[in-house]
């Protein structure tokens, strides 16, 4: 498994993606390599509030063959939500 390959699709993808929620863009772009397996799960792994209006939320996507652990930042006031990083392994 190319890890370097997989993480710059997926930093190209994000950013040309025009879902509106990023952890199913996370999980369509990640279906598309072979090599990472079947789709097993999502797991919410941690919240916290950075202020009055931001949440940071950290998810694990769960594949047969690695896992991506994203951190989002959300405003739950206007339903819109940020990628701050990803890491796979």
């Amino acid at each position: 498994m190319n890890i370097r390959k997989i993480k710059l699709a997926l930093a190209v993808g994000l950013m040309n993606s025009n879902q509106s929620n990023p952890l199913h863009a996370i999980t369509d772009l990640m279906l598309d390599f072979k090599e990472v397996g079947a789709y097993l799960g999502l797991t919410a792994v941690g919240n916290k509030r950075l202020n009055p209006a931001l949440i940071k939320e950290t998810y694990a996507i769960r594949f047969e063959n690695c896992t991506v652990d994203v951190d989002l930042v959300s405003n739950p006031m206007t339903n819109s939500q940020a990628v701050q990083g990803f890491q796979l392994y």
